[in-house]
């Protein structure tokens, strides 16, 4: 369904589920197995995340592998939501939405959990999968 300019998209009453592409079916069956996966280059060694067929770093249409990451990094950038943008984010409101940049070197989009108040910039973070209608990796807060 297209939007005309001005138009707002329906309300819905379902959480919304991630578009999937081949490139990354390994990704998704990791998150499936609560393991967070990234790709590597062969040729410059630069990490790639989300999953592509060639490295966006050298394109140098060298093979890219998989790899386990760790989990762990810090927050780069984030933005909590107070007004949900639809009923079914109503009971989950407020929530972070923000940017973690991973150990591997890597940047991934993703929910922030924990009080508001306590989310900073550089604050370090680790993945987890919480149980929910849509399984996707989130970020917890270390302990600081």
């Amino acid at each position: 369904m297209e939007l005309e300019p001005g138009e707002d998209a329906p309300a819905t009453n379902r959480f919304p589920v991630p578009r999937r592409t081949l490139d990354a079916e390994p990704y998704w069956h990791g998150v499936r197995e609560r393991r967070l996966l990234f790709q590597r280059c062969q040729a410059c060694r630069g990490a790639v995340f989300p999953p592509r067929s060639v490295c966006p770093l050298c394109e140098g249409g060298h093979p890219l592998e998989w790899a386990d990451s760790r989990g762990r990094g810090e927050i780069y950038s984030f933005s909590t939501v107070m007004r949900p943008p639809a009923p079914v984010w109503r009971a989950r409101a407020p929530y972070t939405l923000g940017i973690v940049h991973l150990d591997e070197d890597y940047y991934m989009f993703s929910e922030i959990l924990g009080p508001p108040a306590a989310i900073a910039i550089g604050r370090r973070v680790r993945a987890v999968f919480p149980e929910r209608e849509v399984l996707l990796p989130a970020f917890e807060l270390d302990q600081p």
